[in-house]
């Protein structure tokens, strides 16, 4: 057992074939599809799949229910008590885990080759027959409930769940992924099987594998863990969001030392035809660290935030573009001004071209180090899979980068920058933050 986990952790990384990945697009006998790259360098495979259907899919007074399955699937399925599943697993030294988005519920594996028949037969029970016992759901339930706790008081939750509540309404994004208490005790062993039954489904499954597996082998190994689920079960799909164009402000008063302030406006899908102009743009503004102009501008220059930044938030219904910093309460009022005024000047002027060269230059390097596992490797790939960019993607994004122009990049700064839409969340201390015209709330009280 020790050499197994020894072995495992020894052959994470992958030599450079990662820089020029064959992607191959094969499907089962069952169907399925299945992006695959083979390397036969190490003997270890790790497989990364997912369903369409996450946390956004929640029931209204079940939200939640996503969260909670994703940390049951491995505490017993089939006749296999969670015990024996969990030593199951530990004996073969399996990595094997599920976590929910707001679009989608995700799964991974990491294993020996020659483990890769248990590997799929306990992805097999999980999948297909999870039990759903009283005593780890229990377990896990009061694990969230902790953190659910946790983030009624922690202020950048807090600043978080606000300005997703002043962006999105009641759109189902807006809701707290893991749910709140009352939600989290209202689900039931009923509603998770419930849960398994409808999202799990052949139809919204995308995988992919990489590493010591030949296409035959990836072809059973799929058809053995997803071949029995069913083809299909209805899913309401998630409405488009209409995110708030309305620029408005929001004190939450609240006793903290550093004023933590959250700030947004509706962004543009991952689909625009935009996107890479707005991405680089973004990343001159607030994504590229400290060459970023926030960053440059309210801290290098007036020393008034450790870091700040911002980011392009992309969903299948829709997207925004948000960050975030902290700084004195005093001071509030000053970097915001600060940050409106480089949204205006991006909007108005766009990049240098200096600065579009330099963030293509960081982006084209930067990629390839998301492939340096074969973990990291399969997960980009089911990303690129979710979001439907073609298997050619890996390379057609750097020629995609490298041909914006300064005139793309400034025709996307002006449609997309817009000062008099950002929308702040500020939790602080109330009286000390000086923002006129501003909401002042209290911090909502824990459930």
């Amino acid at each position: 057992m020790i050499m197994r986990l020894l072995v495992l952790a020894c052959l994470l990384v992958l030599p450079r074939w990662a820089l020029a990945l064959e992607i191959q697009s094969v499907r089962s006998d069952s169907g399925i599809e299945i992006w695959l790259v083979e390397s036969h360098v190490n003997p270890i495979v790790s497989v990364a799949f997912g369903f369409k259907g996450g946390s956004g899919f929640d029931p209204a007074g079940k939200e939640g229910v996503a969260e909670l399955a994703s940390g049951l699937l491995d505490e017993g399925a089939g006749d296999v008590e969670s015990a024996a599943f969990q030593k199951r697993l530990t004996d073969r030294g399996i990595d094997f885990s599920f976590s929910t988005g707001l679009d989608d519920f995700t799964g991974r594996l990491r294993f020996l080759r020659d483990d890769r028949d248990e590997a799929a037969e306990l992805l097999r029970l999980a999948l297909s027959t999870p039990r759903f016992d009283s005593e780890p759901v229990e377990r896990i339930r009061n694990a969230l409930l902790i953190e659910i706790a946790q983030d009624e008081t922690d202020p950048n939750s807090i600043a978080g769940r606000q300005l997703e509540e002043m962006m999105l309404g009641e759109h189902p994004y807006a809701r707290p992924s893991k749910g709140t208490a009352p939600t989290m005790n209202a689900i039931t062993a009923d509603d998770l099987r419930q849960f398994a039954r409808q999202r799990f489904v052949r139809s919204r499954l995308l995988v992919s594998i990489v590493g010591d597996v030949s296409v035959e082998d990836a072809k059973g190994f799929v058809d053995r863990a997803f071949g029995s689920l069913p083809q299909d079960a209805p899913l309401q799909d998630v409405p488009p969001i209409a995110p708030s164009k309305a620029g408005r402000t929001r004190i939450v008063d609240f006793p903290v030392p550093q004023a933590i302030v959250h700030f947004a406006q509706p962004g543009i899908p991952r689909s625009d035809p935009d996107f890479f102009p707005a991405y680089l743009v973004n990343y001159v503004l607030g994504a590229g660290g400290f060459s970023a102009r926030l960053m440059t501008e309210v801290r290098e220059k007036r020393g008034l935030v450790y870091g700040i930044g911002s980011d392009l938030w992309t969903f299948d219904a829709g997207g925004l573009i948000a960050g975030q910093f902290q700084t004195d309460p005093g001071k509030v009022a000053e970097a915001i001004d600060i940050v409106r005024t480089e949204w205006r000047r991006m909007a108005d002027k766009g990049p240098t071209q200096q600065e579009l060269d330099d963030a293509k230059t960081y982006l084209l390097g930067y990629y390839p180090r998301n492939f340096t596992s074969t973990m990291e490797t399969a997960q980009v790939l089911r990303s690129l899979q979710f979001e439907r960019l073609g298997i050619d993607y890996v390379t057609r994004r750097q020629q995609e980068i490298a041909a914006v122009t300064i005139e793309d990049a400034r025709r996307a700064a002006k449609g997309l920058f817009d000062a008099s839409q950002l929308t702040f969340v500020v939790v602080g201390p109330a009286d000390r933050i000086q923002l006129p015209g501003a909401e002042v709330v209290k911090a909502p009280a824990q459930n």
